[in-house]
Order: C-alpha cells, then sequence, then structure tokens
C-alpha cells in the first residue's frame, strides 16, 4: 500500500475544493435506465449479491479475461468474489453489456472476532449480523467482514471468512483530527510517524489491533485507486447526518453528494443510488431497499440476459429533488 506524503494530501486537497462550484442538476421523470444513457466510466460500489457475472446493486457486470481485481490493495485472483462481498468497481459499456475493469475487494474489517454484551465486535468495531450469517463457529479466529456501515460507526455485516493472513485492518471514513484522535467505524487509529489521515475521506488502515487501537503500518486514501475517470456512481449504503449540505453522506463510504440535493426522505433507509459524477456525486435516483436479505436479493436480481433488475426502475425508483 501506499504511504501519504505532502504532495498526495495537497492532490487530494486541491481535487476535494475544484468540485464545489458545479450547477445543480434538475431531476427529470425517470425513465428505465437507471444511469440514464449507459454506465461508461461508472464507480460501483456494493454487495456482491451473484455470481457467475457480477451482480451488485442490480446490475449485471461482466469479467473480462484481463480484468484487474485487489483485495484491500493488494493483487488478487476472481476466486474471491462470492456473494457478500464489498466491492468497489469500474465499469464500461461495451457491444451492449456492462463490463468491469478494475475490482476492488475493501473488506471494512479485519480481525479476531470477539464477543461483547450486544453481540460481537472486530477491533473494537460492533457487527450486526445478517439473518443467513453465522458467527459462532468462528469466535476467537481472525476473520474479514464483509457489509455496510451504520451511522453509528457498527458495521451490518452481509459475509464472514476466514482471514488468510496476519495483520489487520479497517476501511471505511476517517473521523477525528490529529489533535482529538481517529477513527474509522468505532476502531480506534494510532497512526505511526508519517502516516496521513483526512476527515472525512475513505481510507483503508492495516496494521495490529492491540491495547484498544489498530496501529497503523500502512495507510491508502480514496476509493478507485486506478485513476480512471468517472462520469457516473452507484451506490449502496445508510445515510448519516453530517453539517456540510447537503446535511448527509454515505455511512462509511465518503462520497460527497452535490450540495442542492433533498435527502432527508431517505435519512433511515438502506438504498441503492444513481447518478452521474463530477467529484460530487449527483444522484438523480434512489431505489430503498428490503432490510430481509432474500427480498432485498429478489429486488436485485435481473432477468437472464438483462443488463439491470426491473427493480431499479419504474415505480421502485424514487425522484432525488433539489432545493
Amino acid at each position: 500500500m501506499t504511504r501519504l506524503n505532502r504532495r498526495h494530501l495537497l492532490s487530494l486537497m486541491g481535487a476535494t475544493a475544484l468540485t464545489g462550484c458545479a450547477p445543480a442538476i434538475s431531476t427529470a421523470q425517470l425513465g428505465d435506465d437507471p444511469f440514464e444513457g449507459g454506465i461508461g466510466g461508472t464507480g460501483i460500489v456494493g454487495l456482491m449479491t451473484g455470481a457467475g457475472s457480477v451482480l451488485v446493486n442490480g446490475l449485471r457486470v461482466e469479467l473480462p479475461s484481463n480484468v484487474r481485481v485487489f483485495a484491500n490493495g493488494r493483487a488478487a485472483s476472481d476466486t474471491m468474489l462470492v456473494p457478500g462481498t464489498a466491492l468497489s468497481l469500474v465499469a464500461r459499456t461495451r457491444l451492449g453489456r456492462f463490463e468491469a475493469q478494475q475490482i476492488d475487494i475493501d473488506a471494512p474489517l479485519t480481525g479476531t472476532l470477539t464477543r461483547n454484551r450486544q453481540g460481537y465486535a472486530i477491533n473494537g468495531t460492533a457487527l450486526r449480523l445478517d439473518t443467513a450469517q453465522s458467527a459462532a463457529a468462528v469466535i476467537g479466529q481472525r476473520v474479514v467482514a464483509h457489509g455496510l456501515w451504520q451511522p453509528d460507526g457498527s458495521l451490518h455485516a452481509s459475509l464472514l471468512q476466514l482471514a488468510p493472513q496476519s495483520g489487520d485492518s479497517v476501511a471505511g471514513v476517517a473521523v477525528g483530527s490529529p489533535d482529538t484522535g481517529w477513527r474509522i467505524g468505532q476502531t480506534p487509529i494510532k497512526l505511526a510517524d508519517g502516516d496521513i489521515l483526512i476527515a472525512g475521506q475513505f481510507a483503508i488502515v492495516s496494521g495490529q489491533f492491540t491495547g484498544g487501537a489498530l496501529a497503523s503500518a500502512s495507510v491508502e486514501l480514496g476509493r478507485f485507486r486506478g485513476g480512471q475517470s468517472l462520469r457516473q456512481l452507484s451506490i449502496e449504503g445508510y445515510l448519516e447526518p453530517i453539517e456540510e449540505d447537503p446535511g448527509f453522506r454515505i455511512s462509511g463510504l465518503g462520497h460527497s453528494f452535490a450540495r442542492r440535493l433533498t435527502l432527508d426522505p431517505f435519512a433511515r433507509l438502506r438504498a441503492v443510488y444513481f447518478g452521474p459524477y463530477d467529484g460530487r456525486f449527483r444522484a438523480r435516483r434512489a431505489v430503498v431497499l428490503p432490510e430481509p436479505q432474500r427480498l432485498r436479493q429478489a429486488l436485485l436480481q435481473p432477468e437472464e440476459g438483462e443488463n439491470f433488475a426491473k427493480g431499479l426502475t419504474g415505480s421502485a425508483a424514487r425522484a432525488i429533488d433539489t432545493r
């Protein structure tokens, strides 16, 4: 993983500053295409729901032979792509199909699974398990946990796997400052000299969880780290409140919404968001997802030969207004 220096930091801060002045988009009548014209150069962040091709966020994405797959920054095999896996995927349109260019498997937590009064935890972060998940057999073992971050910093876990390598990690939005201390989720972070975090930015911190904190050995900032130019986004998650307009961001992911979007109707809901991206996420539609896993998978299942599920269009999709 890449250690960040002052040059990286200034580059990231400069990119953020340039995106705040773009004009707001008006939300027209939603059509049958969730991306309103294709997904070339699109980032997709969500939980994998089916194999064969990759099914994620109600989209069917084919895997060409030259697709690049990484797991928390390290080269990996596409055999790691199983339902429940947390993905950050860059896709394009080719010959009428959605095709993956790069897939990052960014597991939110890797570490020893422990019991607490509320249930389970990894690296001090509480877990809420999907009903299909069982943790009893792996208590006390090192596991990789996939899922969605919650507004309170806990993780709604979709998949638990035995960890193939030593070392602990956490991947999510950094909260805090050098003066007050850092955390990702509910995991306190102790940075090594030279390592940098930026409040509100997505980061992967790897190291050792000891003494109630994760001591960093490496830090990597940002999603979509292959340098691709993105034009649209599809993101699954829960909203959490922030002070900056529009008052919300997606829990644990940190993608900045356009400031004039009205997101209050989705404040406590699990949803997939779709829309253009120009440094800020100008989401045009949201599809609210049911919490029961079987209902969620049924809604997000594309029919054979289709590029996206019917549940992403028509009455299931809700327009996101601007103020």
